[in-house]
């Protein structure tokens, strides 16, 4: 496997003075006991993207992309629960299937594929990973519990605790660490099944669970962990800074 090409690009002869990069983020849709349809965000998301140097740009549902794409530097799309599109068959949930609302998933496959097609550097966490590799071609394991012979704990409901475990990582992608185990946190019932043509896997667990997988330029990363609850994990903080950096270098080519 070689390493993904995509990295950082040069900021020489580019005006890197130009502010903070503009990261775009997706957010959830829920209805409360009130009967009150909202929008909400974890505010870790926004935090993880001020904490690495960037300015976050929220987007609810009914914001296009192709309207304010092109005055993005990134994108982020954030967890949240299942999506629909992901089944194999609509009409008979897996175990623990608990379905984003209709509004949110149709918000964020369109960014999805939107991004797929654009230059942004582009990061998916948990279920952002799981839209891209939808819109892109690829598929899910619907429940780990039901589907496959693990003895990982990804996600431990009953103590309300968020578990830990090692993954293998590649080293393939440029600008994070060099091959190694590193340990994450997980909370995902879903993850990646076949990957889409042209992806390539960057870190599993023991069990042979996709934790992180790429395009093949490394320009779309997404990782099945949270490093935004993890101040501590090296090997998510160093993804992140590398959306942020890219972004930081797009900008000032975009604004030169």
């Amino acid at each position: 496997m070689s390493e993904a090409n995509y990295s950082v690009p040069s900021s020489e002869s580019v005006v890197t003075d130009q502010g903070k990069p503009m990261i775009g983020l997706n957010v959830d849709v829920a209805v409360e006991e009130s009967g009150r349809i909202v929008t909400r965000m974890n505010i870790r998301y926004s935090d993880l993207m001020i904490q690495h140097g960037a300015l976050p740009v929220i987007f609810p549902p009914g914001v296009m992309p192709e309207e304010v794409g092109a005055d993005l530097d990134g994108f982020l799309l954030i967890g949240g629960d299942d999506y629909r599109c992901g089944m194999k068959k609509p009409d008979s949930p897996p175990p623990r299937f608990v379905g984003v609302l209709p509004r949110r998933e149709e918000a964020d496959l369109a960014w999805a594929h939107w991004l797929l097609q654009s230059d942004l550097p582009v990061l998916g966490i948990c279920g952002g990973l799981q839209a891209l590799v939808l819109a892109a071609g690829g598929d899910l394991v619907e429940d780990i519990e039901s589907e496959l012979d693990s003895d990982v704990d990804h996600r431990v409901i009953e103590t309300g605790t968020i578990p830990r475990h090692d993954v293998q990582w590649s080293g393939q992608l440029s600008d994070c660490p060099d091959q190694g185990v590193f340990t994450i946190n997980s909370s995902h019932h879903q993850a990646v099944g076949r990957i889409p043509e042209n992806w390539q896997v960057l870190a599993q667990s023991a069990d042979g669970v996709i934790e992180a997988c790429s395009d093949e330029s490394g320009r779309c990363v997404g990782v099945q962990w949270h490093p935004e609850l993890m101040p501590e994990d090296q090997l998510g903080h160093s993804i992140v800074e590398r959306l942020v950096e890219a972004a930081r270098v797009r900008r000032g080519i975009r604004l030169a």
